[in-house]
Order: structure tokens, then sequence, then C-alpha cells
């Protein structure tokens, strides 16, 4: 893959991840903001905290920190989505299970 084509690919992620929690700020205290390509989620409410999802181009991958650990996210063609290096398991995943852990409520879904 180009890096211009991975490059949108992170582009893309990331207002998925915005519209997503934006979506989710409609019902909870927390505030989400893009700058730079940079997505910001602090959290007012439950654990007060924040979630920064960056691209890093030299990495060609997506890093996420969050609940004082980082991540990084690689681009699978298989499931034409990023996925945490580690494990395989997609990006919405493991956003989803972050912010169930920050808020404290297993019925959240991204």
């Amino acid at each position: 893959m180009t890096d211009y084509s991975l490059q949108q690919k992170m582009e893309e992620a990331i207002i998925q991840l915005e519209r997503a929690f934006i979506r989710l700020a409609d019902d909870r205290d927390i505030d989400v903001v893009v700058e730079g390509g940079v997505l910001t989620v602090t959290f007012e409410e439950g654990e007060p905290g924040k979630f920064i999802i960056s691209p890093n181009s030299s990495a060609r991958q997506l890093w996420v920190s969050a609940r004082m650990s980082s991540y990084k996210f690689d681009w699978s063609d298989q499931f034409s989505t990023f996925v945490l290096a580690q494990t395989g398991e997609p990006i919405r995943d493991v956003m989803t299970r972050l912010a169930r852990e920050q808020l404290g409520d297993d019925n959240i879904s991204l």
C-alpha cells in the first residue's frame, strides 16, 4: 500500500472514531475534538481522563494513548481496518472496550 493510501485510511479511521465518540457524547459528559489530524476524547464522566488517537506515518500505524497505556494499530487488508499489532483486535473493538472501562458501563457500543 502506498504512503498516500495509508494516510487516507488513517484519516478515515479517525473520522469514523470521531463520529462514534460524538454519538456517545450525546448521552455522556465527554468532549470530542480533532485538531491537526489527532482525535482527543476527554472524559468528564466516569474516571476523568483522555484518549488520544493519532496517525504515525513513519511507523505506518495509528497510535492510541488511553487509560495509562499505549496501543499501536497496523492496517489489515484482511479485515479492512486497523488492528492491534499484538492481538489482531480491530481498533473499533478496542476503543469500545476502553470506553466501557473508562465510563464503567458495559452497554456502550461505538
